[in-house]
């Protein structure tokens, strides 16, 4: 039986094309949300929404227990009530002090511990595998290959310089976009979507908020919470790591078995900072 039969779900509709699905649907009336997690450490994120959740941050919280199966867990959420607010430079401004907000939180949680399958921005970038892999799909697409190797170099480049960065460490959410904050009437009503939440640098979660652009976030955000100048430093290195998250996975997959490989994501947000080289 599928989870929508068990749990008895109607009208059914997906929300992302993601491995990570997520679908909207209707149980006796009202409106929920069905995720499914691969992640073999699929409890982390429920976890740090829930201690968010204790501390007044409106978290998805589970309305049955998960349903494990070998692949991972399906997880049923009430849908939060709101709409995300129209991106505009103000919201940017608005959300990077929300932004500080959260990791003064997160850091009140308590948690320490890393999720599994995650890292820290060094330990991602300098991975031998992640560096063989880029290699041969350097060999195979030299244009492509040849961006995605030297965004590696650069952020290798600096945490050798900077090997043990004295900079607020917290969990963070992972991805504080505008589409994953909904409000109702000015309130903010929910904060979704903590799949991209580990222990890590603060600055971090700027990579899916700031996204190479969007200067008004870091603003904000500094309007409550002063960066360092190191922590202005790392912004872009650690934007630079961050698009090699999983991606050793989806070149080996790719180039060992001939799976589906498509890069316009990385490539995108690459070039974003290659044409500005800082942050703010």
């Amino acid at each position: 039986m599928t989870p929508f039969t068990v749990w008895r779900l109607e009208n059914r509709r997906a929300l992302t094309d993601r491995v990570n699905g997520t679908w909207a649907a209707d149980r006796d009336g009202l409106p929920v949300i069905v995720k499914f997690f691969t992640e073999q450490d699929w409890r982390y994120p429920l976890r740090v929404a829930a201690a968010l959740r204790a501390q007044g941050w409106p978290t998805p919280e589970p309305i049955e227990e998960p349903l494990v199966v070998p692949e991972g867990a399906w997880v049923l959420f009430a849908r939060l009530p709101g709409e995300p607010r129209q991106a505009s430079q103000e919201e940017r401004r608005a959300r990077g002090r929300l932004l500080a907000e959260l990791h003064l939180a997160a850091t009140a949680t308590g948690i320490v511990a890393q999720r599994g399958g995650f890292a820290l921005p060094a330990a991602v970038v300098g991975d031998p595998e992640l560096e063989h892999w880029l290699r041969v799909h350097e060999t195979a697409h030299p244009e492509e290959g040849g961006i995605l190797r030297r965004c590696r170099d650069d952020a290798v480049s600096w945490f050798a310089g900077h090997p043990e960065p004295d900079v607020p460490r917290s969990v963070i959410h992972g991805d504080f976009a505008v589409w994953n904050l909904l409000y109702d009437g000015g309130r903010l009503t929910g904060l979704i979507d903590f799949e991209a939440s580990h222990h890590t640098f603060q600055v971090a979660d700027f990579v899916l908020s700031w996204r190479g652009y969007q200067d008004e976030v870091i603003r904000g955000y500094q309007e409550v919470r002063p960066l360092s100048e190191l922590e202005r430093e790392m912004i872009v290195p650690v934007y630079r790591a961050w698009m090699f998250l999983g991606l050793k996975r989806e070149l080996a997959a790719h180039h060992d078995r001939g799976a589906p490989l498509d890069l316009t994501w990385q490539l995108t947000h690459i070039k974003r900072v290659t044409t500005r080289g800082h942050a703010g």
